[in-house]
């Protein structure tokens, strides 16, 4: 499979743990964007119609206007042909800024599912993230994305909050099934520099995530959402797809501030700078690059093992492979973190949450 990302780094407000390329106040820059990113699509006019998946993520895609978005989705169209043809396409929203209107555009533009960010059910919560949006707004845009005929909706689900105990998250995970998505991310609270959350010194909560993340798997699970990764919880036949491709190793292009890319070997990503995709537009040059290199030899057998173990049904790895990390393999299986069968390997259920104690092993 081959992946199209499409980043759009518009915000209408930053959240507190946001380290995305996403700039908040920056509307207005919208247009000249989506003629920045025409003519960066126009650079691989060659990979035309040969994409299976495709993701449109953020910033907040669904700020755009449903005249913006009309032309976004002609630009996705160049490089993809009908949206509908494809495997898979996601488009990412965040409930305050989704209405029946562009609801019933996607769908009509054939975008197949929808990623709705939630992160908390309680409005206090969802303040102190700084999230523009509270409760209400995403029951109203959940609903219009029902009307509008969608039966594949993934939701956004935060634990470790600042504020947040057990019974908030437990009230949260109760509110969110009981709509029933077919789909939910799941993530622990992280603060990275540079953030606001990181200016304010709030700390994070790992002891009280992990509790809260071990009881949303048992009770996901009860609901029929199954883990398929580390981090991702489905009902059967609604995994992502596009996330998959990247699990698997596969190909992708990412166009857009801060969009990664793995094609014939080689990950590279634009640097995340709005200002700087634009001038270069502007000037007709390519996107400036934050880095370029190669994966070769060892380092990509890594990578793939790697990729595959965020997988709960683990990887299979080819024989040669599975010699030459041999010793890692015996160390994780030695310290009760992986269990093998033959050349079959994955993580223990009970160790997901430490995945990066088993990735260590391979950098």
């Amino acid at each position: 499979m081959l992946g199209l990302y499409i980043h759009i780094p518009f915000c209408r407000s930053k959240c507190g743990y946001c380290d995305f390329a996403s700039e908040a106040g920056r509307e207005a820059q919208i247009g000249p964007y989506l003629d920045a990113l025409t003519a960066e699509a126009a650079r691989y006019d060659g990979l035309a119609g040969s994409f299976s998946t495709l993701y449109v993520g953020g910033g907040t895609p669904s700020l755009l206007s449903p005249e913006q978005l009309g032309r976004l989705l002609g630009i996705l169209e160049s490089l993809t042909g009908p949206l509908a043809g494809l495997r898979e396409s996601t488009f990412e929203a965040n409930p305050e800024s989704l209405d029946a209107e562009k609801a019933s555009l996607l769908k009509k533009a054939g975008v197949s599912r929808v990623s709705l960010g939630l992160q908390a059910a309680q409005d206090r919560l969802l303040k102190r993230l700084g999230r523009p949006g509270l409760q209400k707004d995403f029951l109203r845009a959940y609903q219009a994305l029902r009307a509008a005929g969608y039966g594949n909706i993934s939701a956004d689900l935060m634990c470790g909050l600042p504020g947040q105990s057990e019974a908030d998250f437990s009230e949260s995970l109760d509110w969110l099934l009981a709509l029933a998505p077919e789909h939910v991310s799941l993530y622990a609270l992280e603060v990275h520099e540079g953030t606001p959350f990181h200016a304010e010194g709030v700390a994070e909560a790992p002891d009280a995530a992990a509790a809260m993340y071990e009881a949303a798997a048992t009770r996901l699970k009860a609901g029929g959402l199954e883990r398929y990764e580390i981090s991702n919880f489905s009902r059967p036949g609604r995994e992502s797809l596009h996330n998959l491709n990247y699990w698997e190793q596969g190909e992708y292009l990412g166009l857009g501030p801060g969009a990664a890319s793995y094609l014939d070997g080689e990950r590279r990503a634009n640097a995340p700078s709005l200002s700087g995709y634009l001038a270069a537009a502007a000037g007709g040059l390519p996107p400036p690059q934050e880095y370029r290199e190669k994966l070769e030899g060892r380092a990509k057998r890594a990578e793939l093992v790697m990729l595959g173990l965020r997988k709960t049904a683990g990887i299979e790895l080819p024989e040669d492979i599975f010699i030459e990390f041999k010793p890692e393999l015996d160390r994780l299986l030695e310290a009760g973190l992986i269990v093998a069968q033959g050349r079959q390997v994955r993580i223990r259920e009970d160790r997901l949450y430490v995945a990066n104690a088993v990735f260590r092993e391979f950098v």
